[in-house]
């Protein structure tokens, strides 16, 4: 019924063992399409990629699938479009989920899935969204983890979008702008995506879509130039403490 396509390099390596496990709970099958290299052309960290296959061992309904880096590309999502396109091909059900590592899912999305897999064709879940370290979590909430039937996942690589380009070809639910929650009135995604050390942040900034946007490189070396001071540099978003309840 469901198939989650894992979107996953090393750098995410901290968040993975945590992922699957709530990956399994509802995922009918889990694949990991995973470049042999960092987007940018880096070789992959060997030894976090080996720690990471014996992790994926574990768990009974993944497969990693390792496919080579094909060089420089103008498109800075083209690899991350690849990826999922390359999951999507082999995903065997009609809904397929869209997750990065980073991202979270909590034990009340299976009831909710049942409960609307007959409801809509597209749902941008609601998240909650962390800074730092896990407890941080920012006062508004995004948008994380794309559900959508198999029948419209048509990837073209080239399009220098993101999964949001799918939306155009579906009846979209967004959860940036009408709520995806739980029965309980809660999102069901943490998305962890600037929880990591300086050095983390700054792999991760080469190599997403986002690396033009800003100058990432000094602004993460001045933000972990001090103590977290209750916003971000990334939205400017205000925080409250929260626990740890992945234990990431």
């Amino acid at each position: 019924m469901l198939s989650t396509i894992l979107h996953y390099c090393t750098n995410d390596y901290r968040f993975l063992d945590a992922t699957l496990k709530q990956l399994s709970k509802f995922s009918d099958e889990i694949i990991i399409p995973m470049c042999d290299k960092f987007f940018n052309g880096e070789l992959e960290n060997q030894e976090l990629l080996q720690k990471s296959k014996d992790i994926i061992s574990k768990y009974d309904k993944c497969t990693l699938y390792m496919f080579e880096w094909h060089g420089e590309h103008r498109n800075p999502f083209y690899y991350s479009n690849l990826s999922r396109k390359l999951g999507t091909d082999i995903a065997k059900n009609e809904w397929i989920l869209y997750v990065d590592t980073d991202e979270l899912f909590t034990d009340e999305f299976q009831d909710w899935f049942m409960d609307n897999k007959d409801t809509d064709n597209t749902y941008w879940l609601t998240c909650n969204w962390y800074y730092r370290e896990p407890i941080y979590q920012a006062t508004k909430r995004e948008a994380a983890g794309l559900l959508i039937k198999k029948k419209y996942c048509n990837w073209d690589i080239q399009n220098a979008v993101d999964r949001k380009s799918l939306f155009t070809r579906t009846n979209m639910i967004n959860g940036d702008h009408v709520p995806v929650l739980s029965k309980t009135n809660e999102p069901m995604v943490d998305h962890f995506s600037w929880v990591r050390s300086k050095e983390e942040l700054l792999s991760k900034v080469k190599n997403w879509g986002h690396k033009h946007d800003k100058d990432w490189v000094s602004l993460i070396e001045q933000e972990y130039s001090k103590e977290f001071d209750g916003t971000d540099i990334v939205h400017g978003y205000s925080y409250k403490t929260v626990e740890n309840k992945y234990n990431l």
